[in-house]
Parts: structure tokens; C-alpha cells; sequence
């Protein structure tokens, strides 16, 4: 009698460890991706407007409005389909959204905080963390920053570049951003 209690005791407590087990595991880091360019030799980003062009995107088909300006970036679901999705892609800015599922049309996410200054000099009107990131599935997987989120007030999409370089930098450096970067062609990348 006392040794079928045992077993039973011992029975639920491993059934409610691999419940949980189960539960921890299946979530995970919903992650964005955005392929750059680095140095070949000492892998560190590009942290300039040539990795990260803020743009408009392609025409929409007429009667659709014209796409604002953006800086994009594209969900995948780990990093190898990151590498497979983009396969140029010298390095990537991965940055951790956090637990979601199935995100709604235009879900939005504050990215970086208040306490992290955006390294970029010069007179480009950078604004303040945190930015919001929208998910807009257009094309599929893709989010987006509009440019009123990273200047104010804004300006060329050149210098509005400049600011999203120098941010992203700041954040792939502060500790406990969500931001990083791994490697994409080269095996060697660093935000420094």
C-alpha cells in the first residue's frame, strides 16, 4: 500500500515536471532579422546608411497609397532560416521581440529604451528611444520602423539612414537591448 503511494506520488511529480518541461519549452524568441554588410576581415558591422537604408520601398499598385519611408527588417523562425531567407547577407542585426505568436496585422513593439543614447553625430535630429516597430506583412514577414520613429523632425532618408546606423549600433552594444549580431556569410561578426 505504501509503496503504490509512492509510486503514485513519484508518478505525478514527473508528469507535472514534463507538463512544465513541455510549456518552457515550446516558447521561444520571436526574432527579427536585418542582413548588413561588415568588414570582411575584422568582422565588425558596417554601422553606416549603406546597411541601413531607409527607404520607401517599391511602388503599390495603383489605388493604393504610396509605401512611406521604412527601415525593414523580416521574421524568421531561428537564425539558420535568417541565413537561408537572406543568403548575401554578411552578417545580421537580430533583434528579440520577445515571446509572441502569430503576431496581428500591425502589431507594434517599442524597440531600445530611454536610457540607451543613439551614437550618431552630426545634426540629424535622432530621436529618442524607444521606437516603435510596426508588423505590416507587406511582403510576408516583414516589419517595419517608419521614418517618423527615428528622427523628429525628420529629413532626408539619407540622414534619417545615418540615425538608424548609429541606433542600431548603440543598441547591438548595451547589454539587455534585445539586439545583437550574429553571423550570416562571414563567421565572424561583431557589433565592435
Amino acid at each position: 500500500m505504501q509503496m503504490t503511494k509512492l509510486r503514485s506520488r513519484i508518478l505525478a511529480a514527473t508528469l507535472t515536471g514534463l507538463v512544465a518541461l513541455g510549456a518552457t519549452s515550446s516558447a521561444h524568441a520571436y526574432s527579427i532579422y536585418r542582413g548588413v554588410n561588415a568588414n570582411a576581415g575584422t568582422g565588425i558591422v558596417d554601422w553606416t546608411l549603406a546597411s541601413f537604408g531607409v527607404s520607401a520601398g517599391p511602388a503599390p499598385v495603383p489605388p493604393n497609397p504610396p509605401h512611406l519611408p521604412t527601415l525593414s527588417f523580416f521574421h524568421y523562425a531561428d537564425d539558420a532560416a535568417a541565413r537561408i531567407g537572406r543568403p548575401a547577407a554578411q552578417c545580421f542585426v537580430k533583434v528579440d521581440l520577445g515571446n509572441l505568436i502569430n503576431p496581428a496585422l500591425n502589431t507594434q513593439l517599442p524597440i531600445g529604451n530611454v536610457n540607451i543614447p543613439i551614437n550618431v553625430t552630426g545634426t540629424y535630429n535622432p530621436r529618442a528611444f524607444p521606437w516603435n516597430i510596426t508588423f505590416d506583412n507587406d511582403p510576408a514577414d516583414h516589419w517595419s520602423i517608419a521614418k517618423t520613429q527615428i528622427q523628429s523632425p525628420i529629413t532626408t532618408n539619407g540622414e534619417a539612414s545615418r540615425v538608424a546606423a548609429g541606433a542600431f549600433q548603440s543598441l547591438a552594444t548595451a547589454a539587455g537591448s534585445g539586439v545583437t549580431v550574429i553571423n550570416g556569410t562571414l563567421g565572424n561578426c561583431t557589433a565592435q
